[in-house]
């Protein structure tokens, strides 16, 4: 039963990181510098995870974690940072080079996975706040739809659409964006700290 519930919850939380990034992929650069940022917070989480292993000889009492290969997915994350900063360059605007669907969706499957193998799916709520906020808008947006027989809450959903239409250069859209990404990042890490510390 434990390994049904686990299968499910895994998709779960597959699907939706997989359409939330997917969804946040509308603007010149603005979904490559979210996960960035949040593939970034990975790599330095699972560095931490690696340093506070139960498998690096610490004591019974000693509060440790028990997450597997957290080298390797330290490894994989800050690949994955270097690869979308790399990618920004000829991302913003105008871009020369588009995420598209396949891209999208690929990111949204890894975050999902380091959620899962370094035991943060819920803790990558916070993380992923920009990406939470984005996809509540559409769902906000279609449910009043249907619910109020076409009216809307936004102008245009996504939220980034929104803000376009509301006299927003796509420029400044970006980077309050990404503050608001930034701001969710460090907020997740610094619980993702406190956390430790609080059970020394």
């Amino acid at each position: 039963m434990g390994a049904i519930l686990f299968v499910i919850w895994a998709n779960l939380i597959n699907t939706a990181a997989t359409n939330a990034v997917n969804l946040t992929d509308g603007l010149d650069g603005l979904a490559a510098g979210a996960t960035a940022m949040l593939t970034a917070a990975y790599t330095i989480m699972s560095i931490w995870q690696h340093n506070q292993s139960c498998g690096r000889g610490r004591s019974v009492e000693e509060v440790c974690y028990e997450v597997r290969d957290p080298m390797d997915l330290a490894m994989l994350a800050a690949t994955i940072t270097g690869a979308l900063i790399g990618f920004l360059w000829w991302n913003t605007k105008p871009a020369k080079i588009f995420m598209g669907d396949t891209g999208s969706l690929a990111l949204g499957g890894a975050l999902a996975g380091f959620a899962i193998l370094t035991h943060t799916q819920l803790l990558f709520i916070i993380l992923g706040g920009l990406f939470v906020i984005i996809t509540c808008s559409v769902i906000l947006q279609v449910g009043y739809f249907k619910l109020s027989g076409g009216k809307r809450i936004f102008k245009m959903a996504p939220l980034q659409h929104h803000f376009e239409l509301k006299g927003w250069s796509e420029e400044t859209v970006v980077v309050r964006f990404w503050i608001v990404a930034a701001l969710c990042v460090g907020l997740g890490m610094a619980i993702f700290y406190g956390e430790w510390v609080l059970t020394q």
